[in-house]
């Protein structure tokens, strides 16, 4: 499983476009509470439900021996291999310059090493992140779920009752950036 470093991206959604999408003044709005609470948490929320990276961030993961030349990286979106290292016995990475490219696909990045795969546990460090240009469905997605979180900032709800949109149309938007389950 790969480990979230730092995120090195801006956050997907702003101020504004949540504003627009509350229908709501952007002085009306907790600044705080968007910036801090909502972006991140349907960020979050996002990456949870399709195991791709939707803010841009650096990855770590450990790859065992068996995985070969052409494995998928584990988080989606993969744009860039920064470093190879191989893991030794003493929990000691070093760096390896070996040849390598990334094979992009619409849900998945696949790691190629065309002298072949080098010997031993390998930890591969990358960036990952959605172009929400490319896939407007999953910035639609953003914008619903934080227009709801929004309304509905409190854990409990008495005296209303609610009805979510089905979740075929709200999954449909994230179906493009969605990692295939591995067995």
């Amino acid at each position: 499983m790969a480990r979230r470093i730092a995120y090195t991206g801006a956050p997907v959604l702003t101020l504004e476009q949540v504003a627009e999408q509350c229908r709501l003044d952007t002085a009306d709005l907790q600044q705080v509470l968007i910036e801090q609470i909502i972006i991140p948490g349907v960020t979050a929320q996002a990456e949870a439900r399709t195991g791709a990276a939707i803010r841009e961030a650096e990855y770590e993961e450990d790859w065992p021996e068996h995985y070969g030349s052409g494995h998928a990286l584990d988080m989606g979106q993969a744009s860039e291999v920064l470093s190879v290292g191989e893991l030794q016995a003493d929990g000691i990475v070093t760096a390896l310059a070996v040849a390598r490219f990334l094979q992009r696909g619409a849900r998945e990045s696949f790691l190629h090493f065309p002298d072949g795969r080098p010997p031993g546990v390998l930890r591969i460090r990358y960036k990952a992140g959605a172009d929400l240009d490319a896939y407007p469905g999953v910035r639609s997605w953003l914008l619903m779920q934080a227009a709801t979180a929004h309304e509905f900032r409190e854990t409990l709800i008495t005296g209303t009752i609610l009805a979510e949109l089905p979740g075929s149309f709200l999954d449909a938007l994230l179906a493009d950036i969605t990692v295939p389950p591995r067995f």
